[in-house]
């Protein structure tokens, strides 16, 4: 005798999809009774809506480019609260979660409208500014990485739980949100990079809205899903708003959007229409993590070469290290001998060839004491050396292209913090351009010597090399030790000797008495040997050792003993 079938339990109905999407769309606030009425409200537009919402991207193009520009944090925020682009953004995910083909091409025309009129709108009110300059802000949104991504999810996680419950319990919810997936400030940078033809930054910043964006689209399609959107019967709520909406346009869009569905409703397309975020986040991925990757190589590297410099037997005085593009630069400064130099600087090299895979550029310096380093002060602080020139042109020519890298340089320089550049010296290797710049300001960091070289590069169509030699803007004294004084002073004296716009102000104390005195000696001799070699010091007695680089001429005293270098001390 055969047992009966078994009766589905309750239990397993519980397990049901649709029962799991009821009970999690009850525990977010958005039974079934509410999607209809939720899709309902996203597909009715009128033209007061549409009003606010140009008028709100508009108020947040400007305040998002003019805070970029001058680099307020908090002027770029307010542009992320005031700018309504998650809307349309959040719209679509809902239009492919639903099948609604009314709902995605409609929000998608926004979506592309509203990135065209931010992107070119930015641009032209960059080309308006009297100033160009690259600084933390716009740089801080041209290198997005995976981990940009994964945060954009979890942003896109708390939007759409602010679009499934609408209303004053979420308003902190969706504020929070506006400012952690930014979407109008990374059109802006891009904007920028197009005003001001810096290609990278325009590319990187438009990157990183797509990363948002694709973020926002994917977890809000899924989202809406896992709580039970794609049951709700758009074919009505379509049908009843487009007879509500009169006029070409209104024809148009349902024309159109009955192509689509017929897409939609193909054997595919409801697989179609799900898998179409993730191909987006395929497209993004490849490039995100190949920048995550880099990032993870320069921090590795940055720090296992910072434990071998601090590793070194010698007694370390001051190192320098730069890591980035797949390139390592190590200065060393050390209390020693010639010979201890060169055992570091093999040792170094060895350690840094082992832990980052590339040729490094190591220089080991070994002083015995300040005056020693006044001696070796030419070869202690210089430039990267310039490559040999590239064959002899016509002179016309040749002034031609001087003239199209310096105003190129100029356009792209950062003055405000660095000051103008007093003199660009260029040469040129095979492909590569090398561009010296002496400047009366503070030094270029790494992240934005390179940003300018690849600006650069961009714009004169071939690689570019670029040094700085930054003249100290303000006055150095001994406070922080005679080493670091004569270590800053030297470097900056040889580079503004040829230059008659930089005068140098400087002042000695008077004498000192007994072992102090002989102290003093030593090192006024090494400070006034290398004021000999600038042509424009003025010398006046004063409490201690300043000097001051001008950019006007030094206030004549009555009494201004000559810059004579030092004699040596009898035996």
């Amino acid at each position: 005798m055969s047992s009966p079938l078994p009766i589905p339990s309750d239990d397993t109905q519980a397990l049901s999809p649709t029962r799991l999407q009821d009970r999690l769309g009850a525990l977010l606030g958005c039974g079934p009774t509410a999607r209809e009425p939720l899709v309902a409200t996203m597909m009715r537009r009128d033209a007061r809506e549409a009003t606010s919402y140009w008028f709100q991207l508009i108020v947040a193009v400007g305040i998002a480019t003019l805070g970029l520009v001058l680099g307020s944090t908090a002027v770029v925020i307010g542009a992320m609260l005031v700018a309504p682009l998650m809307g349309p953004i959040v719209h679509l995910g809902m239009g492919l979660a639903t099948g609604s083909p009314y709902l995605v091409l409609r929000s998608g025309i926004r979506v592309a409208l509203s990135i065209a009129f931010a992107t070119c709108s930015s641009a032209l009110l960059t080309l308006l500014l009297p100033f160009h300059e690259l600084n933390a802000e716009i740089l801080a949104r041209t290198s997005p990485t995976a981990l940009d991504l994964l945060t954009a999810g979890f942003c896109a996680l708390a939007g759409v739980y602010s679009a499934l419950r609408p209303g004053s319990d979420t308003a902190t919810t969706a504020a929070g949100t506006s400012i952690g997936i930014s979407l109008v400030p990374p059109l802006c940078a891009s904007g920028y990079g197009l005003g001001t033809g810096a290609w990278p930054v325009a590319g990187g910043a438009a990157l990183l809205f797509l990363t948002n964006m694709v973020a926002i689209v994917l977890v809000a399609t899924v989202a809406f899903i896992a709580v039970g959107f794609n049951r709700v019967n758009v074919a009505q709520i379509e049908r009843a708003e487009f007879l509500q909406r009169e006029g070409a346009q209104g024809r148009i869009t349902w024309a159109i959007s009955r192509r689509l569905q017929q897409l939609f409703e193909a054997r595919w397309g409801h697989w179609l229409r799900v898998l179409m975020p993730f191909m987006l986040l395929a497209i993004v991925y490849v490039p995100l993590r190949r920048a995550l990757d880099e990032v993870a190589w320069e921090i590795r590297v940055r720090n296992s070469v910072q434990a071998a410099v601090e590793s070194l037997p010698q007694r370390v005085m001051e190192s320098r290290v730069r890591v980035g593009r797949r390139e390592v630069e190590v200065l060393v400064i050390l209390l020693g001998k010639n010979a201890d130099a060169e055992a570091a600087r093999s040792l170094l090299d060895g350690q840094i060839r082992q832990i980052s895979g590339v040729t490094p550029r190591v220089e080991v310096f070994a002083v015995a004491d300040a005056t020693a380093l006044a001696g070796i002060e030419s070869i202690l602080y210089k430039p990267p050396p310039l490559p040999p020139p590239a064959p002899p042109s016509p002179a016309e020519t040749l002034d031609s292209s001087r003239t199209f890298v310096r105003t190129a340089l100029e356009r792209a320089w950062p003055a405000r913090a660095s000051g103008a550049p007093l003199t660009i010296d260029m040469g040129a290797s095979g492909t590569t351009l090398a561009v010296r710049v002496v400047h009366l300001g503070q030094g270029l960091d790494a992240p934005g010597r390179e940003a300018l070289e690849r600006s650069l590069t961009a714009e004169l169509g071939r690689p570019v090399s670029l040094s700085s030699v930054a003249l100290p803007p303000s006055e150095l004294t001994r406070v922080e030790g005679e080493l670091r004084f004569i270590a800053e002073l030297a470097p900056a004296l040889r580079a503004s000797a040829s230059i008659v716009e930089v005068s140098v102000c400087a002042e000695h104390p008077p004498a000192g008495t007994g072992r102090r005195r002989a102290d003093d000696e030593a090192f006024a001799g090494a400070v006034r040997a290398l004021l000999a070699e600038h042509p424009r010091v003025t010398l006046t007695p004063g409490t201690d050792w300043r000097v001051r680089f001008s950019l006007v001429p030094c206030p004549s005293a009555d009494e201004s003993p000559p810059v004579e270098a030092a004699s040596p001390a009898p035996p």
